[in-house]
């Protein structure tokens, strides 16, 4: 046995003891380290569990905020859709008093299965809603409101809601026909004269000899009726093939049926038929010329197949705006030219001016704007007569809102009364070979009215029409048809205005 010396032993434990204390403070130090990262990593935790907790009860409070909004604006919404809707019944109630009895206001559902006008609107015009629901923020709306709104004047709106306006065929058989106009512009109708094709002289003689429409009439002219959105003329003849001269009348004036291109080629969109030369040729040759009409699907008014046709007025609807014509004669003193009758074709007549004014008052409650045309008046004499005035004023009391004559041949001037227009005549257009002046009434109209009226100068000469172009010439023109009108003057640049009358 080995000795080992008491002191080496002494070191042995004290050593061991040393050591032993050096890996107790060593794992102390280890299980310090472990508790701190457990001790972090349970802060951590709670930490993240912290902004959980908050960030879920941030958006709980969000989303609970953003239904409350939502849930406003809905009942805002509706409130405001609601008081809109009702702005918009009363606006439409109010308007239909205005039509003389056409239909009940309150009642007047058109399409009734539909429902109520406000209904049936807000869902017609979808993408305006906001802008109808603008303009009535304050609880009302007017017509005007609503042409802003839609592009639509309240007459538009009211065919459309009828269901006048679904299809080209349907609002055809309620006279109306639609035209896509120069968008942000007023409506142009322009008016002209008498225009007369005779086979047997006249015009087409001409025509036929050099075979170009522009030759005949300026192109300058051409372009202004082409360019139209309305163009209408009166059609003082017939077209057909058939029928014999009336026997006794001095100038009788039938076309061929080819002839009918002529008006297409003039960009002709409305005739008037009430003259004293569409039935020359009979009963067949008028109907002949209604056939063609339709078949070049130019409308008429003032003449038909029975006084229910003759009455009838054309509507034009442009850039939303519903601007209606009529037609009536009062120019024979031998009456060779029939009215309609419930069964018989021939013209509208105003020697009796009250049933004029009766299809006058009843279109006029139906449109924006009536143009009323009277084929009346002395020929040859830029003098008009007193029963032209007259007669003039009743069409205007009747709700026209301007009056324009034909029959003389020869221009004689315009007149305001109360604020009116009446043009007693426009003359021939394209007639025949006299030297004599002419024209082109130009009217732009819009929602509100009248925006402008003007007159284009022209000279019928030697079987054509020719435009003044030469300002002196303009300038002649202007003065002599301000001399023919009595309130009236065409300023330089042919736009007409109301001055106070002048000195006899």
């Amino acid at each position: 046995m080995t000795f080992i010396p008491w002191y080496a032993m002494v070191l042995y434990i004290w050593f061991g003891f040393a050591n032993e204390e050096a890996v107790n403070m060593g794992n102390d130090r280890y299980d310090a380290e472990v508790r701190r990262q457990r001790i972090e990593k349970r802060r951590k935790q709670v930490r993240q569990r912290m902004l959980m907790v908050i960030g879920g009860a941030v958006l709980i409070l969000i989303v609970i905020i953003s239904l409350c909004i939502a849930g406003v604006k809905r009942h805002s919404s509706k409130k405001q859709l609601a008081a809109g809707k009702e702005a918009v019944q009363a606006c439409y109630d109010t308007f239909v008093k205005t039509l003389d009895g056409a239909v009940e206001a309150s009642s007047a559902t058109g399409k009734g299965e539909k429902g109520s006008f406000s209904d049936w609107f807000m869902e017609a015009y979808p993408e305006k809603k906001d802008a109808v629901l603008k303009a009535a923020q304050d609880g009302k709306i007017s017509g005007e409101d609503i042409y802003a709104a839609v592009g639509e004047t309240m007459h538009v709106v009211n065919d459309r809601y009828k269901g006048w306006l679904d299809d080209t065929k349907t609002a055809k058989k309620h006279g109306i026909y639609v035209k896509k106009g120069s968008s942000g512009k007023a409506a142009e109708v322009v008016v002209a004269g008498d225009i007369c094709f005779a086979e047997d002289g006249f015009v087409l003689d001409h025509y036929d000899t050099v075979n170009d429409l522009s030759k005949c009439i300026s192109p300058e002219i051409l372009k202004i009726t082409n360019d139209a959105d309305v163009f209408y003329l009166n059609h003082e003849y017939c077209i057909s093939e058939r029928g014999e001269a009336l026997e006794g009348k001095l100038y009788t004036f039938r076309a061929k049926p080819e002839r009918m291109a002529l008006l297409e080629e003039m960009g002709t969109d409305l005739v008037s038929l009430a003259n004293n030369h569409v039935y020359d040729y009979g009963e067949d040759a008028l109907l002949d010329t209604l056939d063609l009409l339709d078949e070049a699907k130019i409308p008429y008014v003032g003449g038909g197949r029975n006084i229910g046709e003759a009455k009838r007025p054309v509507y034009y609807v442009v850039n939303g705006v519903k601007i209606g014509f009529v037609a009536a004669t009062n120019a024979e003193v031998v009456y060779y030219t029939p009215a309609a009758e419930e069964d018989s074709p021939g013209v509208l007549e105003a020697y009796d001016t009250a049933e004029y004014n009766r299809v006058i008052q009843d279109a006029a409650g139906q449109c924006d704007y009536l143009i009323a045309y009277i084929h009346w008046g002395p020929e040859d004499t830029n003098v008009y007569e007193q029963y032209q005035h007259d007669m003039g004023k009743e069409f205007l009391d009747a709700g026209a809102d301007i009056v324009v004559g034909g029959h003389p041949h020869v221009l004689q001037g315009m007149e305001y009364i109360d604020g009116k227009p009446v043009i007693y005549s426009m003359g021939d257009f394209w007639f025949n070979d006299e030297t004599k002046y002419t024209g082109l009434l130009k009217l732009d109209i819009n929602d509100k009215g009248l925006k402008e009226m003007s007159f284009v100068p022209c000279l019928q000469t030697e079987y054509t029409t020719q435009y003044i172009k030469d300002k002196d010439e303009q300038t002649e023109f202007y003065e002599f048809f301000n001399g023919l009108s009595p309130n009236a003057e065409l300023n330089d640049k042919g736009v007409f205005k109301e001055v106070e009358k002048k000195d006899e």
